[in-house]
């Protein structure tokens, strides 16, 4: 008899389908013998085949029979009910991610449900999503030993520019699209236009603009083919889009261009080596833009972007330039825990890079020791050497959050006899620096209905975080 699969249900768009392949990768290896099964969508599924890791891929309209049978393993990476559904009704020893059960929906998996938590609330979120998807399934210890690939370019001065995006707010229009191009071809380096059948009329006027009518191959290649045209590249600039993760996964030089309702830290190339370039603006990162145009997009000029992209193709490991004005350069790397991590070329002294890199040590904290993880100890002396940082280069900033977590402590330790549903408003309300923490308490406690047990656990979260600051106090 063949050993139970491991399913994945990832049904939504490419980009997300691509991040998922790390985890599809770890599977196999944790659980070798078993078959991976993926549920995700035809038209993007079908063409990456051949560029994936080795799996059995099902439409997502399977759903209902997929349900019906035994898996080793079950991890929902899609918020589509149908996946929730199909999570709740097959059988699995383990099960990671939201299942629609009958009293409602329940996220299995901590990581699973800090991922959730970050709608509309991932300021000062830290963790890349291709990572959070791995963190139930491979222990945090364990991802420095997750090998990652580094990208190689084929040599030369060829350069492709994707035009498109999910949303126009995150790509740049065509008329700056043909300004760059201008300004490559002015420094010897061969642009061409890439996207799919949604960006011919971008690219059509892009192409128009620049004079470059044979460098549109916009809407002219399947996945397979763009993915032999990304491999031939000296470096690919681009919005965060799917054939980003794609160029990435193929190993592509990136660079891209991080504008509109997004965030590099979650979505970025996630190889080590890729460079994103981002502005300067305090909303970056935002999940919605609430601006009529989002201010991120004007800090991108097209000869800022030609003038990196030369410096790349020039010195690409030591790219030599000034800092430039309103936008700021990152190299992708991994730090030693393995994570995602982004790194300035430039040096910067930001409260909010050091605010985010401590929430990302107090979740690993909090879930170390909650859950009895071999890695508790370390986790808890790296959130205080990051507490550290901050309390040194921002004082006020620290009195601040811990006096914001005495307060909230003391206000939830009340609930645990009397255990009580919070307003529907509360994380919202909770200080900027404290909002992502009170997101993930609230639906941590909206997940386990509100009972005592839920109660108690979100007290002993904050009452660990609360010992990272007694232990730095001057």
């Amino acid at each position: 008899m063949s050993a139970d699969p491991l399913l994945v249900l990832q049904m939504q768009r490419m980009g997300d389908l691509i991040l998922s392949f790390p985890l599809i990768e770890q599977l196999q290896r944790r659980l070798p013998g078993h078959p991976v099964w993926v549920a995700a969508e035809p038209q993007f599924f079908e063409e990456l085949v051949p560029l994936a890791p080795k799996a059995v891929f099902f439409p997502s309209s399977h759903c209902a029979r997929l349900a019906q049978r035994r898996y080793a393993l079950a991890v929902n990476l899609s918020s589509r009910p149908d996946a929730a559904r199909c999570l709740a009704r097959l059988d699995a020893p383990l099960k990671l991610g939201p299942a629609a059960l009958k009293d409602g929906l329940r996220i299995e998996g901590f990581w699973h449900l800090y991922r959730a938590s970050l709608t509309q609330n991932n300021r000062h979120n830290a963790f890349h999503w291709a990572d959070l998807y791995l963190l139930d399934a491979v222990e945090s210890a364990s991802l420095t030993r997750v090998g990652h690939a580094r990208p190689r370019g084929a040599g030369g001065r060829r350069v492709g520019l994707m035009l498109g995006a999910s949303e126009a707010a995150k790509r740049p229009d065509a008329d700056f699209w043909a300004r760059l191009a201008r300004r490559l071809v002015r420094a010897q380096v061969s642009p061409v236009f890439l996207g799919g059948p949604a960006e011919m009329e971008l690219g059509a006027e892009a192409a128009q603009k620049s004079g470059l009518p044979k460098a549109n191959l916009c809407g002219r290649l399947s996945l397979k083919n763009l993915a032999d045209v990304l491999r031939g590249l000296a470096l690919f600039i681009t919005p965060d889009t799917g054939p980003m993760h794609l160029a990435d996964w193929v190993g592509a030089p990136v660079l891209n261009l991080s504008m509109g309702p997004v965030q590099a830290r979650e979505t970025g190339p996630r190889s080590p080596g890729q460079w994103i370039l981002r502005a300067d603006a305090s909303c970056v990162g935002c999940w919605q833009c609430s601006q009529p145009r989002p201010r991120c997009r004007g800090a991108f000029t097209p000869r800022a972007v030609a003038d990196v992209a030369v410096a790349l193709l020039d010195r690409p490991d030591k790219p030599d330039f000034p800092p430039l004005k309103g936008l700021t350069l990152f190299k992708t790397g991994r730090d030693n825990l393995g994570l995602y991590s982004l790194i300035p070329h430039h040096s910067r002294h930001s409260c909010r890079t050091l605010l985010e890199d401590f929430w990302q040590a107090a979740f690993l904290h909090i879930f170390g020791a909650l859950s009895g993880a071999s890695s508790a100890a370390s986790g808890r002396e790296t959130a205080l050497r990051r507490l550290g940082a901050l309390q040194s280069a921002f004082p006020s900033l620290h009195i601040r959050l811990g006096q914001g977590l005495a307060r909230l402590t003391a206000a939830c330790s009340s609930r645990i006899k009397h255990p009580g549903e919070l307003p529907a408003g509360f994380w919202r309300e909770e200080m900027p620096l404290l909002r992502l923490f009170a997101g993930w308490m609230h639906m941590t406690l909206q997940n386990a209905r509100y009972s005592r047990e839920g109660w108690q656990y979100a007290v002993d979260s904050l009452e660990l975080l609360g010992s990272l600051f007694a232990d730095t106090k001057n």
